[in-house]
């Protein structure tokens, strides 16, 4: 018997059964297993009481009528690129939505099993897929993708409609092959418990999401669906990265006592803080805060952040579940830029992929990182960019907001993006309409925008440095695979250099520049952050009060030590172990205690 046979039966036993993963959010949590399914858009099951079938009935209804809409605007839309295979493959899909006996099967199975439409959408489209899988004939096998498309599509078309409106119970652990920012931002209204995912890793947007809102999360848990079903007792230890399934009484109690003291840390009981942090020699290190949710930034000011270095207006669309209004827009962003008050806030234009947006006619791409986002979205699809431009120019009105362009890899992108502005600027005029003098900033997060920062900072007013996609793209590895996560190494030499590189030229420039990704986070990385020039950091919540205590605890001058012992170092190996053993010597008791454990690098 093969070791996950053994494991498969441990588990239909409902013996206790520990698997091994990997911490992305700290904490620990116990709870009962839901499941969450699909990519687009992620739901799980629900039970439905007699007096609600008829509705979710008619929930679906208006789906049908909602995909059918939208492919057959793509399948007439003449811009688009496929031509006539583009409308044979969307015209196949609209017979299969037209298809009578699919609609009755799913909702008898809402009717029935009184499910949601998302769990009968599955359950019947996944008895399709399996009966095409098994067609001798390739050709007619290989149907099942446009079913999965169609049954892709009617998930989206379900979250254009009414939503359900049932949550998640108190307790509950999310488990799924992996969770998305906008079902975690969703999710988080019920309060869940923790989070077990297959793929993730620690810079992914979920991961830094979970931090923000202080969620337990572990992630590479291989087969994820195959180990646990909804329902299972589970153990998340978000400390050491484990997962333990049903587990024995011994064990509960040993974990309650863990758990009950992640869930007491009160965030209330640190020092509020007027000063800005510095060092044991005087050097001021301005810190701010990147959020998603505008109500953290209360917490954030008490822990003495000035100002918002990074919001994500790209949350706005997954708020909106598509692209938010003008008027929307202003009104979120006057909203932040008021409790930020004279500190400021710098406001990200959307991030998107082209895999984010409902209703595309492009291909799904098979290298997203690669492909048609974030500036390259913008610039493609400028209707909508003007929108948020428009909406950006107003709310800084009598505010303090900057604009920051993401994934910057031309400095053609930047002086496209400032006609814009002016186009829109020049709109406003006319139409007796106030705004603001917004600055504008432009990412450094890949390696062609590293090596022409000079020229970038030259039509910029200052710069950010994205550390999570910069590692990521100049070790080509992908920040969210967990397969290559021993090779994501953020203190790489190539990594150290293109920071430095950034710092002068920013500096050669007159120009302000804030790191905004998880090394400025990290209680670790900052003392190397600042021994390479950096002066301003905007990090994650909860990070601030421990990154502020290393801050206050090192001296400048020992971070310029540090920062030449590592200059020569021709390795990531190298680096590590070079910082370990300085912030042992050094600094050990400015952090916790489990830090320097014995093979922890």
């Amino acid at each position: 018997m093969s070791a996950f046979e053994k494991e498969k039966q441990s588990s239909q036993n409902g013996s206790e059964l520990r698997l091994k993963a990997r911490s992305v959010s700290r904490g620990v949590a116990i709870g009962t297993v839901v499941c969450l399914h699909g990519r687009k858009r992620q739901f799980y099951k629900i039970n439905l009481q007699d007096s609600q079938v008829e509705r979710e009935i008619r929930r679906f209804q208006a789906s049908i009528r909602l995909a059918k809409r939208q492919l057959k605007k793509i399948r007439e839309d003449k811009s688009a690129n496929g031509g006539e295979t583009k409308a044979d493959i969307f015209g196949a899909h609209l017979l299969i939505l037209d298809d009578h006996s699919l609609h009755t099967k799913i909702e008898e199975s809402i009717s029935d099993r009184k499910v949601n439409a998302e769990w009968a959408v599955k359950i019947v489209t996944d008895g399709y897929i399996a009966t095409y899988k098994n067609i001798p004939d390739e050709n007619l096998r290989q149907r099942y993708i446009d079913i999965e498309d169609v049954a892709e599509r009617i998930l989206t078309a379900l979250g254009g409609g009414a939503e359900a409106n049932i949550r998640l119970d108190r307790d509950s652990i999310i488990v799924a092959n992996e969770v998305r920012p906008s079902t975690l931002i969703e999710l988080a209204k019920s309060g869940p418990k923790a989070i077990i995912t297959e793929h993730g890793g620690w810079t992914s947007h979920t991961s830094i999401l979970a931090r923000e809102i202080n969620l337990p999360a572990v992630t590479g848990i291989r087969r994820v669906f195959r180990r646990v079903k909804t329902g299972d007792r589970v153990i998340v230890d978000g400390y050491n990265g484990q997962v333990i399934l049903h587990p024995s009484e011994s064990t509960l109690e040993k974990y309650e006592l863990a758990a009950a003291h992640f869930r007491q840390i009160n965030y209330d009981l640190i020092d509020s803080h007027e000063e800005p942090a510095k060092t044991l020699d005087g050097r001021v290190i301005t810190m701010r805060a990147n959020l998603d949710i505008p109500s953290g930034y209360k917490q954030a000011r008490r822990f003495g952040c000035e100002g918002i270095g990074l919001y994500r207006s790209e949350f706005l669309f997954n708020q909106y579940k598509g692209f938010p209004t003008e008027t929307e827009q202003i009104e979120a962003y006057r909203q932040i830029a008021e409790m930020a008050g004279e500190h400021g806030v710098r406001i990200r234009t959307f991030d998107l992929g082209i895999d984010q947006i409902t209703g595309e006619t492009e291909e799904k791409e098979k290298n997203p990182a690669l492909g048609l986002r974030a500036i390259r979205m913008s610039l493609r699809r400028k209707k909508q960019f003007r929108i948020q431009l428009r909406a950006l120019l107003q709310a800084s009105f009598e505010n303090k907001i900057d604009i920051v362009l993401p994934m910057i890899s031309d400095v053609t992108e930047v002086v496209e993006t400032k006609k814009l502005i002016e186009s829109e600027k020049q709109f406003l005029s006319r139409k007796g309409i106030n705004f603001g003098e917004p600055g504008l900033s432009a990412m450094i997060e890949v390696p062609s925008a590293v090596f022409i920062v000079e020229d970038i900072a030259r039509e910029v007013d200052f710069l950010c440095l994205g550390t999570n996609d910069l590692v990521q793209y100049l070790l080509a590895v992908d920040r969210d695979n967990e397969s290559v996560a021993d090779w994501f190494r953020t203190l790489h030499p190539a990594v150290l250099k293109a920071i430095k590189r950034v710092v002068e030229a920013a500096s050669d420039a007159h120009i302000p520049l804030i790191v905004c990704g998880e090394m400025a986070g990290s209680p670790f990385y900052a003392p190397v952050l600042i021994g390479l020039g950096v002066t301003e950091m905007s990090m994650n919540v909860n990070s601030v009060p421990l990154v502020r205590k290393v801050i206050c605890g090192v001296a400048y001058e020992e971070t310029l030590e540090l920062a030449k012992s590592i200059a020569n170092c021709r390795s990531a190996d190298e680096v590590d172990q070079t910082v370990y053993r300085h912030a042992l010597e050094k600094w050990a008791h400015l952090f916790p205690n489990d830090f320097f454990l014995p093979g922890k690098f």
